[in-house]
């Protein structure tokens, strides 16, 4: 007779009791604990020993088929050398593609895909992610990231959507429904499961340090970093990664109050919540909210945590103490455990245990998939400036192309990439210019500077000189947290943890130190005095000068912006990220890309964001928002004209519904793309409120002389003005409505009276 936990037929809530029934208190506390797993030695003592239930085989892979047989492994011990045959859950990190491996598509980073203001695109890319990702056996993706981007000196601003919560709650939700297939609570077996990380205030640390406390307020909690949360668990998102920071004094992985009463209660969150890497010991360790590391596992078992994502041995066997001792009830365990049976049965892992590499081979890196890449790595461009020099001609006489970017992946790839060479099927922006260009113009390389070292800049000079035009590929490296090189933290990790094995010394801090005055970290956001030194000394010679900038967030470029007649910003656009860049340059793709966050003016200058209040003396002050660059701002190399704006009706009741329409044209002689921006203005509140919200965007494809009119349905429920305690309520008066090609390229506005 079969169990009814491997009876398909059955229903996921009696699969889930039934097998619960026949596990026994160490096979529970197993399911809870995730191994770090690198080799099949340490997979066959985590789940023969440990009974393991969850694992990362995560880091860098040099083909598919490595990782393969390493998974397969897994499975089978966990099948063969288990008594109930349990299959773990398997994550990884597949920001923008399934990246840590060679051989798969690398899609352009969340910044980048948010700049494209295309969300069922988005949805697109996040599903060949999935398709790619569990082809290799993974089944669980720690992505997307829905923290808000409010200050750029944070080192993981690449990995956002940006500043915008409604843009961010927007992408988030398509992103999930891509790697998951769908709406709802269920995934088939070519999709897998998406982590909304890091919940709940994460990208909001003091000074912009990563990790670093967060204190913020009541208002900006609920108003600005909830909504995307929120976004991803109505998309069904099946788990949730807490963040490492303690907000107003509570470290986030121990706090019932976030993780229990908010994301559980208030949220109506249903599914698994999966540590971070080492944020449990973190309670102990630098926290100190707990006295030992039992006490810190005790902490965050009954804030409401699932699976320790690396806890391995040492939570395993602190765990099963605490509830053998009295200090952790069964039935807790009982919780967490239904939740992560459920999600195993949802990804039907109990009848796909192994995974074929013929046809790993066939998903993983398609042509199909790469096409796809080009299309989104296009799509992401935008165009900060053009004072006609755009697009180049393919039969110039000769081209200089220069800069630390130009030959090289690394800033193409960026963060949470295996970027070691080669990549055989990738090229750099230097190669995709070249392959453009007639037989006859001549492409000389001269790389100028590193990201920090200037090289003598003779030849750069003389080639200039003899050049029609400059293209300079500036930016930053890859890295990831605190501005990590990749590098160093793999020479360092410990490959049992997988968390950095060292110790601090007095050295490494004067080595920790020093990072801060080297580009790029926190501290300089400017673009570093090398690569300045290097567009200035071509600028000299009057070339005209195109800069491209690959990095993972606004970068401070004010002396370029005054000098330089065309600017282009790519973030890390991934795989294709070379012919994409060179499509753009020289006019076979119109850029549409808006930025999804505001580029400074200075360091010194930040917070800088559009949807900043108004305060009192406003009109004696400088402007409050006076960005270099501002949130929603692209060129094109067409253009486009907005008419015809209608809001109706002009006055609604509280639950009810306002269309507003508009007209767009492009009165330019190419095609283009342009992303039509909806803004809300309360004109007068119980609370004060920004000056402007985005609340609706379309991206718009038109051929020349071509026009559509949009409609955008405002609910009122969503113009709600946060009260207190976690409540929202619609309050009565006038709303203006401002149309626009940015938030401050305000078109046309109107406004309506909500009763």
């Amino acid at each position: 007779m079969t169990d009814i936990y491997r009876d398909v037929s059955r229903p996921i809530e009696e699969r889930v009791e039934d097998l619960l029934s026949k596990m026994s208190l160490e096979e529970k506390v197993g399911q809870m604990t995730g191994f770090f797993i690198l080799t099949p030695e340490i997979a066959a003592e985590a789940v023969e020993k440990y009974h393991a239930g969850a694992g990362a085989p995560f880091f860098i892979w040099e083909n598919t088929h490595s990782l393969v047989d390493l998974v397969n492994i897994i499975q089978s011990y966990a099948l063969e050398k288990s008594r109930l045959g349990i299959p773990l859950l398997l994550y990884t990190d597949a920001d923008h593609g399934h990246a840590f491996v060679k051989g798969t598509t690398v899609f352009p980073h969340n910044l980048g895909m948010a700049s494209t203001w295309d969300p069922a695109f988005s949805t697109r890319v996040a599903e060949a992610t999935a398709r790619e990702t569990r082809a290799t056996g993974i089944h669980q993706n720690l992505n997307p990231v829905c923290d808000i981007a409010r200050d750029p000196r944070w080192g993981r601003t690449y990995e956002t959507f940006g500043e915008s919560s409604y843009l961010c709650s927007i992408m988030a939700a398509a992103m999930v429904r891509g790697y998951q297939g769908g709406e709802g609570f269920s995934v088939d077996d070519e999709h897998l499961a998406a982590t909304a990380k890091h919940f709940p205030a994460y990208s909001a640390p003091e000074g912009g340090e990563d990790t670093a406390p967060v204190d913020i307020s009541e208002y900006t909690f609920y108003t600005i970093h909830l909504p995307s949360f929120e976004a991803a668990v109505r998309s069904g998102v099946l788990s949730i990664m807490p963040c490492y920071n303690e907000i107003n004094g509570k470290p986030v992985h121990g706090s019932y109050e976030y993780l229990t009463e908010l994301l559980r209660g208030s949220i109506g969150f249903r599914g698994i919540v999966v540590s971070d890497w080492g944020g449990v010991e973190m309670l102990h360790k630098y926290h100190r909210t707990a006295e030992n590391y039992k006490n810190a596992v005790k902490q965050t078992v009954e804030a409401g945590l699932d699976i320790d994502s690396i806890g391995g041995t040492r939570f395993y066997q602190a765990l099963l103490e605490l509830v053998n001792e009295g200090e952790v009830s069964e039935r807790r365990i009982d919780e967490s455990v239904k939740r992560i049976l459920g999600v195993k049965f949802r990804l039907d892992l109990f009848n796909k245990f192994y995974v074929d590499q013929e046809m790993a081979s066939r998903i993983v890196g398609s042509s199909e998939h790469k096409d796809l890449a080009l299309e989104a790595s296009r799509k992401c461009v935008v165009l900060l400036k053009n004072e006609g020099l755009l697009p180049l001609k393919k039969n110039l006489n000769s081209i200089l192309v220069t800069g630390p970017n130009a030959d090289n992946l690394e800033g193409l790839l960026g963060g949470w990439t295996n970027h070691f060479g080669p990549w055989p099927s990738a090229i750099t922006v230097l190669e995709a210019i070249k392959a453009k260009v007639s037989s006859k113009t001549r492409v000389s390389y001269v790389k100028g500077a590193g990201y920090n070292e200037l090289e003598i800049l003779d030849e750069v000079k003389e080639k200039a000189k003899e050049a029609d035009a400059a293209v300079a590929i500036l930016g930053e490296s890859a890295y990831i947290h605190e501005f990590w090189n990749l590098a160093d933290l793999a020479s360092t990790m410990n490959l049992e943890t997988g968390l950095p094995n060292v110790e601090l010394t007095k050295e490494l801090k004067q080595k920790l130190l020093a990072r801060l005055d080297t580009f790029p970290s926190r501290t300089l956001l400017e673009l570093s005095d090398a690569q300045l030194k290097l567009v200035n000394a071509i600028h000299e010679t009057g070339t005209p000068i195109i800069v491209v900038l690959l990095a993972g967030r606004p970068l401070v470029i004010k002396w370029i912006a005054e000098n330089i007649p065309a600017i282009l910003i790519a973030f890390h656009p991934g795989l294709e990220g070379g012919r994409a860049v060179a499509d753009v340059l020289f006019g076979d793709y119109n850029p549409g890309g808006k930025l999804p966050i505001s580029i400074p003016r200075s360091v010194g200058q930040i917070p800088v964001r559009h949807n900043y209040k108004i305060r009192p003396f406003s009109e004696a002050h400088p402007p409050a928002y006076a960005p270099l660059y501002e949130f929603g701002h692209g060129l094109s190399y067409t253009r486009f004209e907005y008419s015809d704006l209608e809001v109706s009706p002009k006055k609604v009741g509280v639950k009810g519904r306002v269309n507003v329409s508009v007209t767009v044209k492009n009165t330019g002689e190419i095609a283009g793309d342009e992303v039509v921006q909806l803004y809300i203005n309360d004109v007068c509140s119980s609370r004060v409120t920004p000056i402007k919200e985005l609340k609706g965007f379309e991206r718009l494809s038109l051929k020349p002389d071509e026009s559509k009119r949009l409609t955008f349905v405002l609910n009122i429920e969503d113009l709600a003005v946060y009260q207190d305690k976690c409540r929202f309520a619609v309050e009565p008066g006038l709303f203006k409505v401002m149309i626009g090609a940015s938030s401050e390229d305000i078109k046309l506005e109107d406004d309506f009276k909500v009763d």
